[in-house]
């Protein structure tokens, strides 16, 4: 909820209160716990590395 400001899921209106942004996308009937599920979220993450740069002067 973003009261007076905008509104987090329609740009052109005011915040209101509704409290529509609050609620989960999985399930209409539950507020958002941050879970993740909807975003598909993994306990394990990982990064590729694909250059390692060993020449301090190669920021420079």
């Amino acid at each position: 909820m973003n009261e007076g400001g905008m509104c987090e899921l329609d740009d052109t209106k005011v915040c209101d209160g509704c409290l529509e942004c609050e609620v989960c996308d999985l399930d209409p009937n539950k507020i958002c716990d941050n879970c993740g599920k909807c975003l598909d979220i993994k306990d394990v993450a990982t990064i590729k590395i694909d250059k390692i740069i060993t020449d301090p002067n190669a920021w420079k």
